[in-house]
């Protein structure tokens, strides 16, 4: 099944989906009201005590609520600099995310 990242208020989810920023616009599956239009988030990461924060990462960014849908292959990008950081990074990072890349910025 394929991923989705959905970030919104600091909290972090992943719901099943297809991909999202491939799309041109979608109703939101959390307010139900607002299309999604492209834009992008910052992905903020918190575990064993280190931060990581990717700034600039594309998205489908809901037009009513401002929930944001990132691809699949964006977000496997992001939880494996998550979990490089979270074995031996600093204590808090913050990136800018370079698409198509295996590391940001």
């Amino acid at each position: 099944m394929k991923q989705l990242l959905s970030q919104h208020t600091n909290q972090t989810r992943i719901h099943g989906s297809e991909n999202y920023t491939r799309r041109k616009s979608l109703k939101c599956v959390i307010c139900k009201h607002g299309d999604t239009k492209e834009g992008t988030t910052t992905v903020t990461f918190d575990r064993d005590g280190r931060t990581l924060a990717v700034k600039d990462v594309p998205a489908q960014v809901c037009t009513n609520c401002i929930e944001d849908y990132v691809d699949e292959q964006v977000v496997h990008e992001i939880l494996t600099i998550g979990e490089q950081i979270a074995k031996n990074g600093p204590q808090v990072d913050v990136r800018r995310y370079v698409l198509g890349s295996a590391m940001p910025c």
